[in-house]
């Protein structure tokens, strides 16, 4: 894990006050990253079955949903790839993928979770990624000709099909996203109405930390420090998507897992973009997911497509240090001191 993001869990950790006894914290290791969990006001017993019912949760969703390990998306590319259909008895797959065609369509394809092949050509199916090579250029031309779209998915009784072999479904700019979601209801079902879920920088408030809302830091992209911190109003969701936890690097230039599916190579003139989004029963999801496009989209489109999106809250760094941020967002934001304001463009 990348010395800046541990640094950025343990601010985290102090801007809550996670050291207050009325806070129990539980902490695990799924979708590739840390777990955070903080539940204000309950007994410790109650607050750790419920953490542990979460985590189990969790455990579930990655075996069910891990792009390259064993699992039903495995399972579901490997017959595209060979041009078969298959039977899907999981109603809970199904209602995923028909969510997921459809936010394809609403963020113009920016978000696209059919390009497993392009994800898996940059290296980043796998945990170790520290490889010092670009693809083929050819390759991956091939790849983004052949428009593999959720849009080429057709499902019909439970049957799933096809007709573009380099179909590749990855669902990892969405499932920690409806991770939190589900975090949610198992919440709500045990009568827990304060708490702190942190998915690796996708995070959602419930209730509040004691009489204040929960404040959570947002990391400077190039700094192992925050560039401001937010409150957290009960039920918000804020996430962010950024080229500082999943990269590499060839001959000084950085190459993230955001990878733009219309030209198949990941965009570099963004450092991160945050989205804040009120409550919603899919606030986690759409937290996830609309902050990909906003990072992907060229800059002087961002605005437009935060619009399009009904985002009214966003925070984007770009690769000159500029900062686009939306008036509502810039209302509520608590700069560090050492930010030069002069760089910040409000939408």
């Amino acid at each position: 894990m990348h010395l800046n993001r541990l640094l950025l869990y343990f601010l985290i950790g102090l801007l809550i006050g996670c050291s207050d006894s009325k806070v129990n914290q539980g902490k695990d290791f799924i979708f590739g990253t840390l777990i955070d969990i903080k539940i204000y006001g309950e007994s410790k017993i109650d607050a750790e079955k419920v953490s542990n019912e979460i985590f189990t949760e969790f455990h579930r969703l990655h075996k069910l949903l891990h792009p390259w390990e064993k699992s039903l998306i495995t399972d579901i590319n490997t017959a595209i790839s060979e041009n078969k259909s298959i039977t899907i008895d999981s109603n809970e797959i199904l209602t995923i993928l028909n969510n997921v065609q459809r936010l394809e369509t609403q963020t113009q394809n920016l978000f696209n979770p059919s390009i497993g092949k392009l994800i898996k050509l940059w290296g980043f199916h796998s945990n170790d990624y520290n490889h010092k090579k670009i693809p083929n250029e050819k390759i991956i031309q091939e790849l983004v000709s052949s428009n593999p779209s959720m849009q080429s998915i057709r499902i019909e009784n439970g049957i799933l099909k096809s007709n573009n072999e380099n179909v590749q479904i990855d669902l990892g700019g969405y499932a920690k996203g409806y991770a939190l979601d589900q975090a949610k209801k198992i919440l709500k079902e045990n009568n827990v109405e304060n708490a702190l879920i942190n998915i690796g920088g996708n995070i959602l408030a419930v209730g509040k930390y004691g009489k204040r809302d929960w404040v959570v830091g947002i990391q400077n992209p190039r700094k192992p420090n925050v560039l401001a911190t937010i409150a957290l109003k009960p039920g918000w969701a804020i996430g962010t998507s950024g080229d500082y936890q999943r990269y590499i690097m060839v001959n000084n230039q950085r190459y993230s897992h955001l990878i733009n599916p219309k030209t198949g190579y990941p965009e570099n003139k963004t450092q991160s973009a945050t989205i804040l989004l009120p409550p919603a029963e899919d606030s986690g999801a759409l937290s996830d997911v609309f902050s990909k496009p906003l990072f992907i989209i060229d800059k002087e489109n961002k605005a437009t497509m935060a619009k399009k999106l009904n985002i009214k809250y966003f925070l984007i760094i770009m690769n000159d240090d500029s900062i686009l941020i939306s008036e509502s967002l810039n209302k509520e934001i608590n700069w560090e001191d050492d930010i030069d304001k002069r760089n910040i463009k409000i939408f």
